[in-house]
């Protein structure tokens, strides 16, 4: 009870006076406390707390400065020399750490720790994996937590199984914190690589219903949608839009852009046409720009037989209202709308041609001389409803 309320008048010291006042005035609190301190207010950044983050950057700085002020003597007892590894593993400042740990007596702690965090602060990935493959019995579980998490990603180009497993141990033994919120991103990219479909479900499912509002969410969503091309043809539009409505429409409405892009890029236009149509749905729910969602709509229908619509759709979108990288996009399939139009409709004399033709570019764009889309199509065409090779091709930089 004395610590809870030591650390809750330091957090309230640090917010309400400056931080060289604070430090004057307040005393020094064993570097337990104030790692404890530090995650408090980690767990208030991943609840969406946005004063927390600010402060949470402001307390890392203080801590730094009491750590180097500590006495020798601070560092016999087990649970300082723990609240610097965890210090260190959740954004602490590294030359602090090492110089701690370089010059202090730490004898009575597993030196596979030492090594592992000296190696972590020196960005020397090999060597952490190495000293952190087993733990001690004795570490504290917040300890073996943040371990865990900055291991994940080594550890899931060699074990991926343990990986997902150590995360999972993160969401059980610390559930509700930033450690948790890591995890759960963390994670849907070792299960996607493992073709574990429901797993991403579970993780994106709690991820939604728990840190919705964390400053890290625009990440979660990078990584579901990764997951989901990863995954692509394990799960259903069904099962996407499920996961999607936990979501409030205005982080919904950039999730299915993100998904549209990445089909077409991948040329699975199916599921492409489904997030372009949610995501022009949400615009209008949103009464926001619909411009992009329109482009992914109308690139998805190039090469089916609503292709003259489609290219209608796309010469007249604003292309100021594009970035970039879509207005290659926008360009490279109206080129291959132009050849699939352009193509000869199989067993039709001149006149035949000439009628399907004429009622196509009224229909798709008035005063254009262009040919008809189709209904029966050769082998290219029905070649490139499957990929767009083009507009892959144009796109190459856009998968990295």
């Amino acid at each position: 009870m004395i610590a809870r309320q030591t650390i809750r008048w330091l957090l309230f010291g640090l917010i309400s006076m400056p931080l060289t006042t604070a430090h004057a005035a307040m005393p020094s609190p064993e570097p337990y406390m104030l790692v404890r301190s530090m995650r408090m207010l980690q767990d208030q950044v991943a609840s969406g707390k946005p004063e927390a983050l600010p402060m949470l950057n402001r307390v890392l700085g203080h801590i730094a400065e009491q750590l180097q002020l500590a006495r020798p003597e601070v560092w016999s007892k087990p649970a300082n020399v723990y609240a610097i590894f965890i210090y260190l593993l959740n954004g602490g400042n590294p030359e602090v750490v090492r110089t701690i740990l370089t010059s202090a007596n730490l004898g009575q702690v597993d030196p596979k720790l030492v090594a592992g965090s000296l190696a972590y602060a020196e960005g020397d990935t090999l060597r952490i994996i190495e000293n952190f493959q087993e733990l001690p019995p004795n570490v504290p579980i917040e300890l073996v937590a943040s371990i865990y998490l900055v291991t994940a990603t080594q550890l899931a180009g060699i074990d991926a199984g343990t990986a997902l497993k150590r995360l999972d141990y993160i969401r059980l033994n610390a559930p509700g914190t930033l450690l948790e919120e890591a995890a759960l991103r963390r994670g849907l990219m070792i299960a996607a690589r493992l073709g574990d479909k429901d797993k991403v479900r579970l993780l994106a499912r709690n991820y939604l219903q728990r840190f919705a509002l964390s400053p890290y969410s625009e990440d979660f969503f990078r990584q579901l949608v990764d997951a989901l091309m990863v995954i692509k043809d394990k799960i259903s539009n069904q099962e996407i839009e499920e996961m999607a409505s936990l979501a409030w429409p205005g982080a919904r409405l950039p999730f299915y852009l993100r998904i549209a892009r990445g089909a077409i890029v991948d040329g699975d236009m199916q599921r492409a046409r489904f997030a372009s149509e949610q995501a022009d749905a949400l615009s209008t729910v949103l009464k926001t720009d619909d411009t992009q969602a329109k482009l992914y709509l109308a690139v998805s229908n190039v090469g089916s037989d609503k292709t003259g619509d489609a290219k209608f759709m796309l010469s007249n979108l604003p292309r100021d209202r594009l970035h970039g990288r879509d207005i290659n996009l926008l360009e490279a399939a109206i080129v291959m709308a132009n050849k699939i139009l352009a193509q000869p409709i199989p067993g039709m004399d001149g006149l035949q041609k000439a009628s399907v033709t004429g009622n196509a570019v009224a229909t798709a764009e008035p005063g254009s001389a262009r040919a008809a889309p189709v209904e029966s199509v050769d082998p290219m065409i029905d070649e490139t409803r499957k990929k767009l090779d083009a507009i892959d091709a144009l796109l190459g930089k856009a998968r990295k």
